[in-house]
């Protein structure tokens, strides 16, 4: 009779890859993993001795299967393939450790094999050599060539890996890979990582293509429902129509759904966005983990080509172009979750490259789950001349994301401590503080990891391309000759150089103090404006406008607009624009005062040109001798309603339409009465030649000083001459050989009712601008080698 006590032991579930040790099978100690149950009615010797017959009868079929399997395949492949039909039912560790030991004897058979594989994966189908390399390439290979390969070509490699028949390790049937099985719950994660992430990515692209297609739909027929009106008219430049007129760098997308929508409660898509990012989040390597597995340290080569080749980066890159802070804050916990998301990517070699490396434009995509099994095509965006376009890293994205996060954090610092009666404001602010908080904390992870790895994140990265312009992509060779490859260069050189730095938060005070105590504004033209406003205090609503609206300025400045802020008075503002190319200000850098009312948006802000040559020029109709712009969406010029200003016109928009409507390259028809613009027209051309003049005087070699060193436009200054100073040069004896008095420049005389100025003939003041511009260069040149300049 058993005894009362008496023990079972539950068999392995199915599929287990655990067998028990010798010590269970001879029942002296039991296994921490095996489950004991307490049963008074069972025979435990017969039902243990059982289990350990059927256990023994299993491995007995297990081992007969594999030596017949062995003794029918070619001795060269036999244990790869072994290990691809048992993917399904051993563990991650138990794989990536026996690649591990025959990776070291067998480095010249895999490299072989690998291309094999890729050359016969060009056919119709996997053929034989490809089925058989899947598993050899797992290896953290990420030199050059691998990341400048398409994900779609990288993948070729591996596209058995998720779509072969395999041999059930039981019966030996062939066992078609599951297809398509993913749904966006709280199931667990699979054994197979590599197989999981694919799943994962199949399921996401689904839904991601219907979303993209139904909110298509939803646009289309809003925009049928939409009145158009034009922005440009007669008689007056510059002014609003409630839209910004600058189709930005940072907010310029294909397509934007439901992420630039603010919501209250998540909708399906956002959920499903949200378990996508967590569940990503969970199988990608952790090899900084507190308890790493194998497989994070040696993880599948094929994971960061999925990751590429999915639309998991066109969503990234969406979220990441998103200008709009109250959508930040209305979905913090997708923001969240994005975060978590770009950190693990960041973790391992493989998936950071779908952070920092190149990414190709998609044309048409069928979903990647498709494309694996042949069931459709991904297709590129070409060029004129065939190439696949580049676009941007999501690094690029992210970096943008933060410097909007630094933006808002310093005004929203400063209004917390305030205080304020609107527990509704104080809330936004609150919870927009501390999403900006783990945005800028995520970057700072980002850029050790990156630091790490030796791969250059910021302004090295960017000078080496610049120095280096073979080794960018985004230098394109053509057929016009090495000088129209040169200006593309430097062309290239010079946005990036305004993107670092268009937009900061400085000190715009000087050390003395007003008679009220509050900071002096001496180079300030709106000081008094300050100095009455001091104990003033901004409508919360309002001041959270300006604040959300400074983020989305500082990255979405158009090259050659830059923004100073200052720090404590977030409605003092300085602001440099160049003259575009082609007009008579080219290279030119005009300066302006900017003040933000306190009735801001509800009233425009205001302008002060301070590029006047003190008071004695008037470079446009627009543009005062006195410093006034003359600009209808300023209120300072007549217009019909929609070219005023109103609570949806930015000042974005003022200072887009300042240097493409106001410096262009017929000016003189800017005043109104002087028809319509003509660049041929002699009185145009003659009103051109002096403006050319006064430029190269006073928005050119007047920058140029050493008083200017130590300003708050140190940076661009330097940056604006050093990049683009050969081409300022050939500007400057191009117009001289149109107005000679360019090498004698005389001060000028404005007399009343003309538009530009009209010289004396006072000898004694005559000066060579073009040498006073090789002298004015070699001093910034000092600045380089002793400043601090970023």
């Amino acid at each position: 009779m058993p005894s009362a006590h008496s023990t079972k032991r539950k068999a392995p579930l199915p599929g287990s890859s655990h067998k028990p040790s010798k010590r269970a099978r001879n029942d002296k100690a039991p296994l921490l993993s095996e489950v004991i149950e307490i049963d008074d009615d069972s025979d435990d010797d017969l039902e243990l001795k059982d289990i350990l017959a059927q256990i023994k009868a299993q491995e007995d079929s297990e081992r007969l299967a594999k030596q017949l399997q062995d003794d029918n395949e070619p001795s060269t492949s036999r244990t790869r393939d072994h290990d691809v039909i048992n993917l399904s039912v051993d563990d991650d560790a138990a794989i990536a450790q026996r690649l591990a030991e025959e990776w070291a004897k067998e480095d010249a058979a895999l490299n072989e094999s690998v291309h094999e594989g890729r050359t016969a994966s060009s056919g119709t189908g996997p053929s034989l050599k490809s089925t058989l390399t899947p598993l050899e390439g797992i290896s953290l290979n990420t030199d050059a060539s691998n990341r400048t390969t398409r994900p779609d070509d990288a993948l070729q490699t591996y596209r058995a890996v998720f779509t072969r028949t395999r041999s059930c390790s039981k019966c030996g049937k062939d066992v078609k890979s599951p297809r398509g099985c993913v749904m966006f719950s709280d199931a667990s994660i699979p054994p197979m990582r590599a197989l999981a992430i694919f799943e994962t990515l199949g399921g996401f692209d689904r839904q991601f293509m219907t979303e993209r297609a139904e909110s298509a739909s939803r646009a289309l027929a809003m925009s049928k429902n939409k009145s158009t009106s034009k922005s440009v008219g007669p008689g007056g430049t510059g002014y609003g129509t409630g839209q910004t007129q600058y189709n930005s760098r940072a907010s310029a997308s294909k397509l934007k759904f439901s992420e630039q929508t603010p919501v209250k409660k998540r909708s399906p898509w956002d959920n499903a966005v949200l378990r996508t990012f967590d569940l990503l989040a969970q199988l990608l390597p952790s090899p900084y983990a507190d308890d790493p597995q194998v497989y994070d340290m040696l993880p599948h080569a094929s994971i960061g080509h999925l990751v590429s080749l999915s639309q998991l980066p066109t969503l990234l890159a969406t979220l990441l172009r998103n200008d709009s802070v109250t959508d930040w804050i209305a979905r913090k916990e997708t923001y969240n979750a994005m975060l978590s998301l770009l950190r693990r990517m960041a973790d391992c070699e493989l998936t950071i490259q779908c952070l920092i490396g190149q990414r190709w434009d998609t044309a048409t995509t069928c979903g990647i789950e498709d494309w694996m099994w042949c069931d459709g095509e991904i297709t590129w965006t070409t060029n004129s001349s065939g190439e696949p376009e580049i676009l941007p890293p999501l690094y690029t994205y992210f970096k943008k994301l933060t410097k909007q996060s630094e933006a808002f954090l310093v005004g929203a610092t400063q209004m917390l401590g305030e205080g304020g009666n609107d527990d509704e404001i104080d809330e936004t602010m609150m919870q927009g503080t501390s999403l900006c908080g783990d945005i800028i904390a995520a970057r700072d992870d980002l850029e050790r990891v990156i630091a790490v790895l030796g791969r250059p994140s910021s302004s090295a990265d960017r000078d080496n391309r610049v120095n280096n312009p073979d080794s960018t992509t985004h230098t394109r060779r053509t057929s016009r000759g090495k000088g129209r490859d040169l200006s593309i260069h430097v062309d290239k050189r010079y946005e990036e150089a305004c993107e670092k730095l268009c937009f900061k938060h400085v000190s715009l005070a000087e050390n003395a103090t007003t008679t009220t105590g509050g900071l002096h504004y001496g180079n300030y033209n709106y000081a008094t404006q300050l100095a009455q406003t001091q104990t003033s205090t901004r409508n919360p609503k309002n001041r959270l406008h300006l604040l959300k609206e400074l983020a989305v300025t500082a990255t979405s400045l158009p090259p050659g607009i830059w923004v100073r802020v200052d720090e404590v008075r977030n409605d003092a503002i300085k602001v440099m624009i160049a003259g575009p190319e082609g007009t008579p200000y080219a290279g030119g850098l005009f300066e302006f005062d900017c003040f933000i009312p306190l009735e801001y948006p509800h009233t425009p802000p205001s302008m002060h040109l301070r590029t006047t040559g003190g008071g004695k020029v008037r470079f446009n109709p627009n543009l005062y001798d006195s410093g006034k712009v003359c600009l209808s969406l300023l209120g300072t010029w007549p217009g019909s309603p929609e070219e005023q200003w109103s609570p949806k016109s930015t000042l974005l928009q003022v200072l887009v339409s300042i240097q493409s409507m106001i410096l262009i390259d017929a000016p003189y028809f800017n005043e109104p009465g002087h028809g319509q613009a003509n660049v041929k027209s002699p009185v145009s051309i003659e009103y051109n030649r002096n403006i050319s003049q006064q430029t190269t005087k006073w928005a050119i070699v007047d920058w140029l000083q050493d008083k200017h060193g130590k300003g708050i436009w140190r940076d661009v200054i330097a940056s604006h001459f050093t990049i683009k100073g050969e081409k300022i040069r050939e500007q400057i004896i191009a117009w001289n050989k149109e107005n000679s008095s360019i090498r004698s420049y005389q001060a000028p005389q404005l007399q009343y009712g003309n538009y530009y100025p009209v010289t004396t003939n006072n000898v004694a003041q005559c000066e060579d601008l073009l040498a006073n511009f090789d002298k004015g260069m070699r001093t910034i040149e000092s600045w380089k080698i002793d400043g601090d300049e970023e």
